[in-house]
């Protein structure tokens, strides 16, 4: 009975030990993440740019020139 035991434990370690070791569908999770990290980046401009006027942002640059010129 004993020897069922320790041959069935056996086994199972293997079993785990192969799985630990593959490799298969590694590529497809990077390419995934990379995927995600994008989209966040794509997410986050997107966000940035419907909050930023640039027009305001550059004439006030251009208002500070001349009053830097002029003083």
């Amino acid at each position: 009975m004993t020897r069922m035991f320790v041959a069935t434990q056996v086994r199972v370690q293997k079993a785990i030990e192969r799985l630990g070791d593959s490799e298969k569908g590694q590529g497809t999770l990077e390419y995934i993440g990379i995927l995600v990290i994008a989209a966040l980046l794509i997410a986050a401009v997107v966000g940035t740019m419907k909050t930023w006027d640039p027009t305001s942002t550059v004439q006030h640059w251009i208002d500070d020139i001349k009053k830097n010129v002029e003083s």
